[in-house]
């Protein structure tokens, strides 16, 4: 079987590993890459954007490439993860012969354009299970939950659990997680934070004095969250959970995780990892995390051992190989 995979590759991107875990299950795998070239330069990138949103034919143009490279490569599936693809696109994949399966890891916020129900794919998996609820009461859509995963190859427990004393957050430093983690260091609970530092309009805040700078991906991540007294992971998400609740849980990591419906199907809360409902439980388990000898450890080892059984990328990939055929 050979199965084309769409989206940016490289680091932790889904697509990356989507075609690592394919590649491992005897799949061969042909990387289209993403629907649009990426660019560092965070102005120039935004311009484009607004190019691109204002004349959808350099898309379509760009795009063609894509389908002509699955084509050529007799492509039986594509998996895509870029929500920037456009529906001819699609079709035209779909003509050559290809089955066609979108997974959408993103919140509601981030739809965009909503072009994937616009799009003819053969499947539509979604993490979040608020947009599968919509889509199944109000479209005639291939819509299916499908929550995210972990990567054994690189999340795994790396060292011994809990070995420095703070909490680790890694992501994006939006104001709501800024706001939050600011009352956090009030109450004296050491953070240490990664991923791209926080952006000047924010302002003055105390948490740059703990933002280390680093982006972390793979093994490093792995084993910054293993020795961490425990992994804070807030979500966006409405009904469903993010990306770092895998990837802390299969790296052996203490999560402490906000709540959300979807959380007790995956994990057993309390066993597993631990969840906060708000900011006073959030203080409270934390200064378990910090202050209880051995708790780390009983956690990430049982949420490791759950998540590599249960929530690969590998198990992801069947259920959506399995789906299409």
């Amino acid at each position: 079987m050979r199965v084309g995979v769409i989206g940016p590759l490289g680091g932790d991107e889904l697509a990356e590993n989507v075609a690592d875990s394919l590649g491992r299950m005897g799949v061969e795998v042909i990387r289209l890459g993403p629907a649009h070239p990426s660019r560092r330069n965070g102005y120039l990138k935004a311009g484009t954007m607004l190019v691109r949103a204002a004349i959808p034919r350099l898309d379509e143009r760009s795009q063609r490439d894509i389908a002509r490279s699955a084509l050529n490569a007799h492509c039986d599936v594509v998996i895509n993860s870029d929500v920037r693809l456009l529906p001819e696109i699609v079709a035209q994949i779909r003509r050559g012969g290809a089955r066609v399966a979108l997974w959408y890891t993103d919140g509601v916020s981030l739809l965009g354009r909503q072009l994937m129900f616009l799009s003819p794919y053969d499947a539509l998996f979604f993490k979040e299970p608020h947009i599968v609820e919509r889509v199944a009461a109000n479209l005639d859509l291939p819509a299916y939950y499908l929550p995210e995963a972990c990567n054994p190859r690189w999340h795994r427990p790396l060292g011994p659990a809990g070995t420095e004393p703070h909490l680790v957050i890694a992501g994006t430093m939006y104001p709501i997680r800024v706001r939050l983690l600011e009352r956090l260091l009030a109450k004296g609970i050491p953070l240490r934070l990664y991923g791209a530092g926080v952006p000047a309009w924010i302002g003055d805040t105390p948490i740059r004095a703990v933002h280390t700078g680093r982006h972390l991906i793979r093994e490093e991540k792995a084993k910054v969250f293993r020795s961490a007294a425990g992994v804070l992971n807030t979500i966006n998400d409405v009904q469903g959970v993010n990306a770092r609740l895998f990837e802390a849980t299969g790296s052996g990591a203490a999560v402490l995780s906000e709540f959300r419906p979807a959380l007790p199907d995956l994990f057993s809360i309390g066993s597993q990892i631990l969840a906060y409902r708000d900011f006073d439980e959030l203080v409270d388990q934390a200064t378990r995390l910090l202050n209880e000898a051995g708790l780390a450890g009983r956690l990430g080892d049982a949420a490791s051992r759950r998540a590599h059984a249960e929530h690969s990328y590998d198990k992801r990939m069947t259920t959506i190989l399995e789906t299409l055929a």
